[in-house]
């Protein structure tokens, strides 16, 4: 049985294969709710306009992101400090190979799930003003390909993944939905570090 992650990935990628068919064989590639593969570089850069636009519009809303490791938040610690200093809530999904720091009462940590988890890369801002998620799958090489250095918090290099940016509503509620459901679960909790709480 697929874990949720994954079910909730692909039943979206059926609904845009279909859209698909009944457009003529595919939209533009330059348009969202396209399946396509992507590379590090182009994941980074919606990533980083996601959070760029969050901040500089200062939303209330939710706002998600995934890692592998919580270690490589830490490249991205004051990013999501700003995103954090007026988002309602913030989540971070991410293997707990640290006890991650302490940015703010609303930013939470997780851990994932299932191993399947680790496996997406997931950026979502729901917010009225502002509602778009990005999903996506890493593709495994059969070989493990040479370490690459981290950049920006994440290790780069030849990674490859299939995925799709959205602003469509019935996506992102369905992604919210899941995570919701089976990641963002107090079971789940990562307690960050509480030796910087309260040092002025």
């Amino acid at each position: 049985m697929s874990a949720p992650i994954a079910k909730t990935f692909e039943d979206i990628v059926h609904h845009l294969d279909a859209r698909a068919e009944r457009n003529g064989g595919g939209l533009p590639v330059t348009e969202t709710d396209t399946f396509r593969t992507l590379n590090f570089s182009l994941m980074l850069s919606i990533s980083h306009y996601i959070e760029d636009r969050f901040i500089e519009k200062r939303l209330s809303g939710l706002f998600v992101a995934s890692f592998q490791r919580l270690s490589l938040f830490l490249h991205q610690q004051e990013r999501y400090a700003a995103i954090a200093s007026t988002s309602q809530q913030v989540w971070i999904i991410g293997e707990p190979d640290i006890a991650p720091p302490f940015v703010a009462d609303n930013l939470q940590f997780f851990r994932p799930a299932d191993a399947e988890c680790r496996d997406y890369w997931i950026v979502l801002s729901d917010d009225p003003r502002f509602r778009i998620a990005l999903f996506a799958r890493e593709c495994h090489a059969p070989e493990p390909p040479p370490a690459a250095p981290v950049k920006n918090g994440h290790a780069g290099g030849k990674r490859r993944f299939e995925g799709f940016w959205t602003y469509r509503d019935e996506y992102i509620d369905a992604i919210r939905a899941s995570l919701q459901a089976h990641y963002a679960r107090p079971e789940l909790r990562v307690l960050p570090q509480t030796d910087t709480v309260g040092i002025p």
